[in-house]
This record gives structure tokens, C-alpha cells and sequence, in this order.
């Protein structure tokens, strides 16, 4: 059995039971009472913060279509991919402009009023740095339009000669801009809902200044933000952006943290994995290619149940029709060596499934005919046990590899040589056989015990160089 390479895009089907973090993200989205509101979802890089704004964007999706107050506008934003030579303020405040300028009704509006506002707003440019912009790209000599290019906020006016006197900048912006949502055009959104995600990505001047757009935008009612990033991260780069001291008591939050905390209101931390909630994510990648639609959504609730009420994955039915024994057994092999070296983390987890179907294909295709068991328990070894895979290469180098790999699955299997452990524990001399360590005896207990010349046709044929001298 061969697993396809699975795609690093977040999954439109909650694979990680994340559905309570989305839906209490959402609650507050909807609750007049945060009205405007920020909000943080925080996790390491790979632990699912993605596919939480995916399952928030179709929570809000379903709760809007059944709601009476108006539509919810989502305006996704990533400032990592923001173009480097336009600020960070602008191409979100430009981002949010084009989302709701999209979203005018003529038909409410027949006199213009909300695409006057639009274009009123696109008037505080800062056509310098739209020409500097466009020179230094070589793309055109010409001013570029609102369609173009994002609006440039200039805090020093714009010489209208219909507002000649009045206070310009970000808090003129913010007047205009409370206006232009309450414009007949417009009177149908209900809320304006901005998902921002890989700010922790970001260089430190992008994470401060797309934060500071965001507290532009929290003066205007029915205005929500939820931006997912690591906390710590951005902390960290506001600290590094205003140059602040490192150093804080334990029990107070440095200036960066207040800095954050002052703009966006709470923070729901993602949990790492569970071994059950590993186990089943392994199971839920690795079966997916072998079942209907129908089948893989009952096998995705059935496990979210099984893992929420009963902390194992033994009352789990799979179809009749449909082989899923190696799958189960290959993530049940590997989910305590994964749930212990990559701490629950999804990304990585699956950056592991993909590496192992590269190496299975590779093999198959070179000839070497390994059980995908027996590739997944090589790969542990190769990714997961540095030392240990060194071992077993200077195994190679000395033409020692049969003997000692037989000795190996012996101690693991039938305790006969002592460990290094054991030797240690002991201390009365040297042990009779050879000696290994407590990880690698460990790793030589997974299924199944291996065959030394195909490990060997594997290790040349899939992992060394042909020049490599071990």
C-alpha cells in the first residue's frame, strides 16, 4: 500500500477536533457586546492555526446564512505574501477598501454615496511613494489607480478643495471610514470580519505596522479581527521593532506583551496534539486515499467522539468493504515515537507521513521490496533518532550490519544482551554481547523485525550518496 503525498494546505475537514476553538472564536465575533473585537488564536508554527481560520470562516458562513441582522463580510489577509515594497498599514488597509468596495449595492445607493466614500478615502495617497513605488519596479511612469494599488494613508492631507481646514490623517481616517460602513451601499453588512494569519512569519516592522492598522480599524464598530500567529513570536518582534528591554519581572508582562494585549483583547492558545488525538490524525491522513466521502466523514466523526469520551480509538468501526488494517496498525506503531518527537505538532506530523511515502516510492522503485511497516520504521529511525541512524550507517561502513541488527531485535525481543542502561545499572564488568542504546532497543521493538539486506538495499539505494564514505 502506497499513501499519497498530502498537501500542506489547511484541510476543509476538521481533522484535529479544533471545531470548539472555532466555534468559541465565532461566539465572539457575533457578540454585540465586543463590538469592535480582536481577537488571537496562538500556537506554535504547524499546530493548526490555519485550518482554525478555515473552520472560523465557515462557522461564520453558516451562522450568518441564518441570520436576520445582515451578511458578515470576511476579508482574509496574509502579511507575510504583503508586497515588500508597499507598507504593511496600507496593503491591509487597501485589503479591507477592495473588500468592501466589491461588496457596494448600487441599487441601495443610487446617488453613489458609499463608492464616493471609497474613492474619498483613496484620495489620502501618498502619491510619492506610489511613483517611487512605480519607478522602482520599472512597471509604469503613470499614477497608479485605486484598482492598482493600494491606498496609501498620508497623514499630511490631501488638499481637497471641499475640506480645506478640516484635521486630516488617521483620525479624519477613521471618521470617513465609520461613515463609508454606515453608507446606504453598504447598510446590508452586518459585520466586517478580518482573518489574519502568518503575522509570526513576518519581519518585525511588518508585525508592528499591520498591527497598528488594526487598531485603526477597532474605532469603527462592527469591525472584527482574529489573527492567528504565535504570541510569543510577535511579542518578540515588537520588542525588537521599538527596541525594548529583554529583561522583565516573572510575574509582569513586558512592554511588548502590553503593547499586544492593548490591541487585540484575548488569546485562545491551541493545544498540542493528544497521543490519542495524534494517533488518530495519523490514521485520518493515512486512510483518506482509501475511501468515498461518505466513508472518510464518518471515520473523521467517529474518531473525534471516540477521543473526546473514550481516550482511545479501540471502539473505532471502519467500513466492511474497505481494507484499513495497515493504516490503523501503522498509526498505532508510530504515534508514541511521534507524539513524543514532534510534541503533537500537525505539521510536522504530516511532514513525516510525506517523507515516508517519498522513501517507500523511491524503494519501490528501485526495486527494493519493503513493507510500508518496515520503511515507516526506517524513517523513524532516519528522522526521529539521529544518533542512532548514525550507528547503523558505521554498521554499514564496517560490513557489520546483519550481525549487529540481528543482535539488536534480539535485545529488544527477547532481552538477551544487555542495554547500555543495564550496563550501567550493573557496573560489574562488561556485558557478554553487544550493547546498544535504551532509543535504539526501543526503536528495534517496533514491528517488523528487519531484514538486514534490504535495509541495506535501502539505505544505498534511498539515503547515501554514491560517493558517501561512512
Amino acid at each position: 500500500m502506497i499513501f499519497p503525498l498530502l498537501s500542506d494546505e489547511p484541510s476543509t475537514t476538521d481533522l484535529l477536533s479544533f471545531d470548539a476553538i472555532a466555534s468559541t472564536v465565532v461566539d465572539a465575533i457575533f457578540d454585540d457586546a465586543l463590538d469592535p473585537v480582536a481577537l488571537g488564536i496562538s500556537g506554535s508554527w504547524g499546530s493548526g492555526k490555519t485550518t482554525v481560520l478555515e473552520l472560523v470562516k465557515s462557522q461564520i458562513k453558516a451562522r450568518a446564512a441564518g441570520s436576520e441582522n445582515g451578511q458578515v463580510l470576511v476579508v482574509p489577509v496574509d502579511p507575510w505574501r504583503f508586497d515588500p515594497l508597499v507598507g504593511p498599514k496600507e496593503s491591509l488597509i487597501s485589503a479591507v477598501l477592495t473588500a468592501l468596495e466589491g461588496e457596494i449595492k448600487p441599487e441601495s445607493d443610487p446617488k453613489g454615496r458609499a463608492l464616493a466614500m471609497v474613492k474619498k478615502l483613496a484620495k489620502k495617497v501618498n502619491w510619492s511613494k506610489a511613483i517611487q513605488m512605480a519607478a522602482s519596479t520599472a512597471i509604469t511612469l503613470q499614477l497608479p489607480s485605486l484598482e492598482d494599488l493600494p491606498e496609501l494613508i498620508n497623514d499630511s492631507g490631501d488638499g481637497d478643495d471641499d475640506s480645506e481646514g478640516e484635521p486630516r490623517g488617521m483620525d479624519q481616517f477613521r471618521e470617513e471610514f465609520e461613515e463609508l460602513l454606515d453608507s446606504p451601499g453598504l447598510r446590508h453588512i452586518s459585520r466586517v470580519v478580518v482573518l489574519v494569519d502568518d503575522l509570526d512569519r513576518c519581519l518585525p516592522t511588518t508585525v508592528v505596522q499591520t498591527l497598528e492598522a488594526v487598531r485603526l480599524f477597532l474605532s469603527a464598530k462592527r469591525m472584527s479581527f482574529v489573527i492567528a500567529a504565535d504570541e510569543n513570536r510577535v511579542a518578540e518582534a515588537i520588542r525588537h521593532h521599538l527596541k525594548l528591554d529583554a529583561q522583565v519581572a516573572d510575574d509582569e508582562e513586558s512592554i511588548a506583551e502590553l503593547y499586544l494585549h492593548k490591541i487585540v483583547q484575548t488569546t485562545v492558545p491551541l493545544p498540542a496534539l493528544s497521543r490519542v488525538d495524534t494517533q488518530a490524525y495519523l490514521f485520518l491522513l493515512l486512510c483518506r486515499a482509501s475511501v468515498d466521502d461518505v466513508q472518510f466523514g464518518d471515520l473523521v466523526s467517529q474518531c473525534t467522539h471516540l477521543r473526546h469520551t473514550e481516550g482511545s480509538l479501540d471502539g473505532l468501526e471502519v467500513p466492511a468493504e474497505v481494507d484499513l488494517d495497515e493504516p490503523l496498525a501503522i498509526a498505532a506503531r508510530l504515534t508514541p515515537i511521534l507524539y513524543e518527537k514532534h510534541k503533537g505538532n500537525p505539521r510536522r506530523i504530516k511532514r513525516f507521513l510525506n517523507d515516508l511515502n517519498v522513501r517507500h516510492s523511491v524503494a519501490s522503485r528501485r526495486g527494493i521490496s519493503l513493507e510500508p511497516a518496515a520503511t515507516a520504521k526506517l524513517m523513524v529511525l532516519e528522522k526521529l533518532l539521529k544518533a542512532e541512524f548514525e550507528q547503523v550507517l558505521e554498521w554499514l561502513s564496517e560490513n557489520k550490519l546483519r550481525d549487529q541488527l540481528d543482535a539488536v531485535h534480539a535485545t529488544a525481543n527477547q532481552g538477551t544482551p544487555m542495554s547500555a542502561s543495564d550496563e550501567a545499572a550493573d557496573g560489574d564488568g562488561v556485558p557478554e554481547g553487544p550493547v546498544f542504546s535504551d532509543e535504539l532497543i526501543r526503536w528495534a521493538k517496533l514491528p517488523p523485525t528487519l531484514d538486514a539486506s534490504k535495509v541495506s538495499a535501502y539505505l544505498y539505494g534511498c539515503i547515501l550518496h554514491p560517493q558517501a564514505d561512512r
